[in-house]
């Protein structure tokens, strides 16, 4: 097989740089080279060509940063760094059984002892528990004594019978000259005299509940554990309290009196704006559609379809969002004798039927792809139709509604009604705007209760 190396391809891009190099070994002809060294004429440009590619590969650009490490070698290193890793946890699981040998022979011959609850005996001669702070103490010097044969923090815990952070809470406290433990769970002090509880409940009463158990035992001079239970049993009275004073309408009969509210559908920029209407005595939903404003013209517009498909009601409640009081809504309730009902600022709960099945609406239109009007009259019939409820004797809503009494009843008498109980009521509640609004709401429950068409229960649930 030939040895022989052909020279080297020159690229252009070097071919100054190596001609450059090639001046500096001109002080002899291969002739005379081959006779010096007793080789072949061959030989010798074998050796100038080799000569030359090493020439060449120096003066080609190479690639930059760090030459890459070849393969075999890369992997070489990677066991050995993996059995130097394995060599270290070896070493280490080995001087941890040799610590924990050397701690059993200490146990085996009595120089280390564990900890268990010991009972010692009174005059009496009954058994009784240990001090605990006694015990604590102890295991922190039986824990020192570990730690100085060399087991972690962790085990020397662990082996006289509590947690590392046990250890570390009971170390804090001796440091602090105060007891390491105290015995578990609520003292044995004697229950609180009867001044002392009335105390505390006025002082509960007055602060409304507000104040934290620690506080009220600093300021009554009992213990936070006395103070919370009777600020608990305070706090289930006051609102015990508070329920027996409140109370709830109750509408007999469907027709009576009707809610409206809007239903926001979906997140902004795409959100839709539907209003709703339901009757407040049994959950029919009297009407609903999409909107392109929240406006009073749109209002006024969704009411005057409502009163056409499912007639008029006595009362439209509602709650006091601008668009409600506008004067195109107000023309609509005036020309179909309706009165309007605005419940208190900022108390949803006034209209919690309402707000309870737009709840309902929320959840049933979450699985729809797009809404539309077609969408709702379909989420109507489906809530009205297929729902049988418990509290309708297992009946659906429109079963309900359609076997409504028609109402026969003076629209006017009854509105001349609201609007003289509204004069006394505002003569005795003063002129304010919320005073005006209250007497209007307690006008027309008023005038719904002495016909029977209200019922109020007593004892709310909100």
């Amino acid at each position: 097989m030939s040895t022989y190396t052909i020279q080297p391809k020159l690229p252009p891009e070097i071919a100054e740089r190596y001609d450059t190099i090639q001046t500096l070994n001109g002080a002899m002809t291969v002739t005379d080279a081959a006779e010096k060294l007793n080789l072949s004429r061959v030989q010798c440009h074998t050796l100038m060509n080799r000569a030359a590619a090493g020439v060449l590969e120096s003066l080609l650009p190479k690639k930059p940063g760090r030459r890459a490490r070849p393969e075999r070698e890369r992997k070489l290193q990677e066991e050995v760094e993996t059995l130097r890793r394995e060599n270290k946890r070896l070493e280490e699981r080995v001087e941890t059984i040799d610590r924990l040998m050397t701690v059993a022979g200490g146990i085996l011959r009595g120089q280390v002892r564990t900890t268990r609850t010991k009972k010692k005996k009174t005059e009496s001669g009954s058994n009784e528990p240990e001090d605990p702070d006694g015990a604590a103490r102890r295991n922190i010097e039986e824990a020192t004594r570990l730690r100085g044969a060399g087991v972690s923090a962790a085990l020397a815990a662990a082996l006289v019978g509590v947690c590392a952070s046990t250890m570390r809470r009971w170390r804090q406290r001796v440091r602090a000259n105060r007891r390491a433990c105290h015995r578990r769970g609520p003292s044995r002090r004697e229950e609180l005299c009867a001044e002392k509880r009335v105390e505390l409940d006025q002082l509960v009463r007055e602060l409304r509940g507000l104040c934290g158990a620690a506080a009220l035992g600093h300021a009554a001079g009992v213990s936070r554990r006395q103070a919370a239970r009777v600020k608990r049993q305070v706090l289930v009275e006051m609102e015990r309290e508070r329920v027996a004073r409140c109370s709830r309408l109750l509408v007999t009969e469907p027709g009576v009196l009707r809610s409206l509210d809007q239903l926001y559908i979906g997140e902004r920029p795409v959100q839709q704006i539907a209003l709703i209407a339901s009757d407040a005595s049994v959950p029919y939903r009297t009407s609903a559609r999409t909107v392109l404003a929240y406006t009073g013209e749109e209002v006024a517009r969704v009411l005057e379809e409502d009163f056409t498909r499912n007639g008029a009601p006595l009362v439209l409640r509602m709650d006091r969002a601008s668009s409600h009081d506008a004067p195109a809504v107000r023309d609509v309730l005036r020309a179909h004798e309706v009165l309007q009902l605005h419940g208190p600022a900022r108390y949803p709960q006034y209209y919690g039927q309402h707000e309870r099945q737009n709840r309902e609406h929320n959840d049933w239109l979450a699985h729809a792809d797009q809404v539309d009007d077609r969408e709702l009259a379909e989420m109507m019939r489906v809530l009205n139709e297929c729902w049988l409820r418990p509290s309708l004797g297992w009946r659906c809503a429109a079963a309900i509604w359609s076997r409504r009494r028609p109402l026969r009843m003076d629209r006017r008498q009854l509105r001349r009604e609201v609007m003289q109980r509204t004069a006394r009521l505002r003569a005795r509640l003063g002129t304010k705007k919320q005073a005006v609004r209250l007497a209007e709401r307690l006008a027309i429950e008023e005038a719904l209760e002495d016909r029977g068409l209200v019922r109020r229960i007593a004892g709310g649930w909100c």
